[in-house]
Formats: C-alpha cells, structure tokens, sequence
C-alpha cells in the first residue's frame, strides 16, 4: 500500500465533492478518497468550531480505526495523555506521529501510547489540525493498517484534501442555533468535574476528591455532555482539550 498512487488527484476530488449532496455521501467520498492515497484508517472529530451548530460537532464523527483500539481508547480514557491531541492543539501544520517523539518532551506512558497505537492496528500516523482563532477547531487523524508503506513528502497536499473535505462538511450540516461561548461555558466546579474525568477517574472517587455527592457529580457531568453536544466521557474530555477548558 502507498500513501500516494496518484490515481485520485485533488482536482478529481473537489470535482466530486462539489456533486455531493449530503454528510453522509461526503463521508464516503474522503473515506474512499483517502484509501486512495493509502490511508484506510481516518479518525474527523470536531472540537470547538463557533460556526457549527453543536449538533455537528464531536470525537470521530469519522472513524474507520479497529473497533478494538476504539474501545480500549475510550474505557482507559486516553484522551488524557493523547500526544497526539496535544501536538494538534499547538498546531498549524499536517505532521506526522512519529516527529512528536522527536520533537516534543514526553513521558514514558506518552510513548508506550504510541507504541500500543501501533499495536492496535495504527501505523504511518499523520495529523492534520484546524486551527482556529483561539484555540483548535478539530482535525483529521490518518494512519495505515500496514506497516510498510512509502511516506508521502508533500503533507501539505493531504492537508488540501482534509481541508477542503471539512470546508464542504461545514456547508453540508443542517443549519441550527450556533454554538456559542455563553452556551459552553461551564462553572466552577463543572470545570473541576471534567479537569477529573478526563483523567479517567469515576464519578464515586471525584465525589470523594471535591468532597460531593457521587449525585451531584453525574448532574455536573450531565450538564458538560449537554453543554458540549456530547454523550459520552471521552468526547467531553477531547473537547474539553481542545477547547482550552480545561489543561492536563
């Protein structure tokens, strides 16, 4: 498998997303377009972007990685020590997986992620953030199911088609009430209550560590869900993150 057969040009792709009529197809379309340039492993979350409605935001709205590494991320909560997310934050660049070991300061857990990243089924990883004014808007996570495969030297051209892939996704979604600060700010101790989740910890032990009922802490960790659009621990924790509520 290559990372670029020059098969699908760029030109061809946004000739066939400009006929693409629904998120769905256009999810099929960048799926079989990045299988093309050798990626059969793509992971599209939305993070924090004020021109979305809520309902169209959130961790891998796109994700053809293994089910078993999914699962495995989400029950460890990993969204925790992710380099991988926390080298996008501070990104304005495509960069690969395997630079952050080089270029970046990280702890041994860190680098055992990425070497079970591998394990999982993950390899060649890339990462191509959407920044946004403040802080970042999302992005693309693409890797390869086999180990072998010839780099692609120009990361700017996958970025082109990641960026012109959520370009058209943000033209697509159903239009609704925007997302504002004032709907996704959280108090005090909602802040408190997801700095604590996304460390992977329970509702019974941050009850016990902010001195509250294991009640009140699902009521907080409810309203984080409703506030962010999401319905589970590890989105939270991701938007969180990358929304700059909250730092690890």
């Amino acid at each position: 498998m290559l990372y670029a057969n020059g098969q699908y040009s760029l030109e061809q792709f946004i000739d066939d997303t400009s006929r693409v009529r629904s998120v769905e197809r256009l999810f099929v379309v960048f799926i079989e377009a990045m299988a093309h340039l050798g990626f059969d492993r793509v992971n599209f979350s939305v993070m924090r972007d004020m021109d979305l409605d809520a309902s169209a935001q959130g961790f891998g709205l796109i994700s053809t990685y293994p089910t078993v590494w999914q699962d495995y991320y989400a029950h460890n909560g990993l969204a925790r020590i992710d380099p991988v997310v926390k080298w996008a934050v501070g990104s304005v660049r495509p960069f690969r997986w395997a630079d952050i070991e080089h270029e970046a300061e990280l702890t041994r857990r860190q680098r055992q992620f990425l070497r079970e990243a591998e394990a999982g089924g993950l390899y060649n990883g890339i990462g191509v953030p959407f920044p946004g004014p403040k802080t970042l808007r999302g992005g693309i996570a693409l890797a390869t199911s086999v180990r072998k495969a010839r780099p692609m030297e120009n990361l700017d051209v996958l970025a082109a088609y990641c960026h012109h892939f959520y370009a058209v996704y943000k033209r697509l979604v159903p239009p609704g009430l925007r997302l504002s600060p004032a709907a996704a700010s959280l108090t005090r101790t909602e802040q408190e209550v997801l700095f604590r989740l996304a460390h992977g910890l329970s509702n019974e032990i941050i009850a016990d560590r902010l001195s509250i009922k294991a009640g009140s802490v699902d009521f907080h960790v409810q309203n984080i869900f409703r506030k962010f659009g999401v319905n589970n621990r590890t989105a939270a924790a991701m938007k969180g993150l990358m929304g700059g509520y909250i730092e690890l």
